[in-house]
C-alpha cells in the first residue's frame, strides 16, 4: 500500500470530523445558517421544524439544520412551481396554503382526490399474494418519528369485509366506511382505528395492506394529526378518517416537544446540531 493511500485513509476521519464541526455552529447562529424560506412571495414561511427540499443543500448542512435523521421524512416540504407541497405516504400530494407555528397547524389542499389515490395504491396491493392478514397489529409511528410528526400517533388500518355491516354503538366512532370509492357489491372497505383489535369486526373482515405505489412497498395508513384539547382529541377517529379522504381543504396539526410548542408563544423553535436537540430561540 502506497504512503499516499495510507495518509489519505488516516486523514479521512479527521476530514469528516472537520466537515461536521464546520456545520456545528453556535446555537444563536441557527437562523443565520438555516434561514426561513418560501416557494413564492405569498407562500407560507417554511422554517424549523419544517424544511424545504433542495438539491443545492448538502446532507451535512441539512442534518445541521435538523432536516434529516430523526423524523426527517415527516417534516420535509417541497416546491412545485410556486406551490409548497407536502406528500402523504399513501394519499399523495397536498398544497400547503398556510403554516401556523404558534398553534402547530398546517392548512392543506389535496391536489388529487385522496380516495382515488388510495384506490390506485390498493390495486397495486392486490397483486401481493399475502395481501390479507388476520390481525390488526396496532401499528404506530416508529420511535424515531415521535419527536416530531404531522401524522397522528395512531394509524388507520384498511379492512376489507365480504358484506356491509353496522358497527356496534360502543365502537361506532372507531370505524369509518364503507369507503365508497373502494367498495363494490362483494367487497366493502372500512378504515379502523389502529388501536382497536379485530374483535370489534365481523369474522369475514381482514386487514388489507396498502402500497406506497413506489416499488410495491407496504406502508402504514398514516392519519393526519388532530387538534388536542386539554383532556381528549377534539374529533373521533371516524370524523378524522372521513375528513382525511375528503377532497377539500383541511387543517391538520403536528406534535413535538412541549417546550418547543410553548417556545413559539414568545420565540422560535430551533435545532442545536451540537446537542442534537431542539431549543428555544427568544424573539429579539
Amino acid at each position: 500500500m502506497s504512503k499516499l493511500l495510507v495518509i489519505a485513509l488516516l486523514l479521512l476521519p479527521l476530514i469528516n470530523n472537520g466537515i461536521y464541526l464546520a456545520m456545528a455552529w453556535d446555537d444563536q447562529d441557527f437562523f443565520k445558517y438555516c434561514p426561513p424560506s418560501k416557494c413564492s412571495q405569498h407562500g407560507p414561511e417554511v422554517r424549523f421544524p419544517f424544511c424545504l427540499e433542495s438539491s443545492n443543500t448538502s446532507a451535512a448542512a441539512a442534518a445541521s439544520c435538523g432536516c434529516s435523521g430523526t423524523g426527517g421524512l415527516t417534516r420535509m416540504l417541497a416546491c412545485s412551481g410556486q406551490d409548497t407541497i407536502l406528500v402523504h405516504p399513501v394519499l399523495g400530494s397536498y398544497s400547503v396554503s398556510a403554516i401556523d407555528y404558534r398553534h402547530s397547524s398546517v392548512k392543506l389542499i389535496p391536489l388529487v382526490d385522496p380516495c382515488l389515490v388510495l384506490q390506485q395504491n390498493l390495486v397495486i396491493s392486490r397483486n401481493w399474494s399475502s395481501r390479507q392478514v388476520d390481525v390488526i397489529d396496532g401499528m404506530q409511528l416508529p420511535d424515531r418519528d415521535r419527536q416530531f410528526s404531522i401524522w397522528s400517533y395512531s394509524n388507520a388500518n384498511l379492512v376489507c369485509c365480504s358484506s356491509e355491516f353496522t358497527p356496534a354503538a360502543a365502537h361506532a366512532d372507531s370505524i369509518a366506511g364503507p369507503v365508497s370509492c373502494l367498495s363494490n357489491t362483494t367487497h366493502f372497505f372500512y378504515l379502523v382505528d389502529g388501536y382497536e383489535g379485530m374483535s370489534i369486526l365481523p369474522l369475514d373482515c381482514k386487514v388489507f395492506p396498502v402500497s406506497d405505489g413506489i416499488g410495491g412497498r407496504l406502508t402504514p395508513m398514516y392519519k393526519f394529526g388532530e387538534r388536542i384539547s386539554d383532556t381528549f382529541l377534539s374529533s373521533s377517529f371516524k370524523e378524522s378518517a372521513e375528513r382525511m379522504l375528503s377532497f377539500a381543504e383541511m387543517t391538520v396539526y403536528w406534535y413535538y416537544y412541549l417546550h418547543c410548542m410553548l417556545c413559539e408563544l414568545s420565540g422560535h423553535c430551533a435545532f442545536s446540531s451540537q446537542r442534537n436537540e431542539q431549543f428555544c430561540m427568544p424573539d429579539p
